[in-house]
């Protein structure tokens, strides 16, 4: 529902707004550019934004799945 999805906006921080809509009904959402990792609990390890390269998401990824503790 659109108060779901804007709890889970909320709880991640994160922004999105609908723009007006065109002659088709059609629309484009602004929103934020972020890749969030999470662990099997659910817990956010990390977050990555537009400026990270592939190669170093997929270190931070490695590094974390090698240093994982589960709670």
């Amino acid at each position: 529902s659109p108060e779901e999805v804007r709890a889970a906006a909320g709880a991640y921080r994160v922004y999105a707004s609908a723009g007006p809509q065109d002659e088709d009904g059609d629309y484009v959402v602004d929103h934020t550019v972020l890749i969030y990792l999470l662990g099997p609990d659910g817990l956010v390890l990390d977050c990555y934004g537009r400026s990270k390269s592939d190669a170093h998401i997929a270190r931070s990824v490695r590094q974390h799945m090698q240093t994982y503790e589960p709670l």
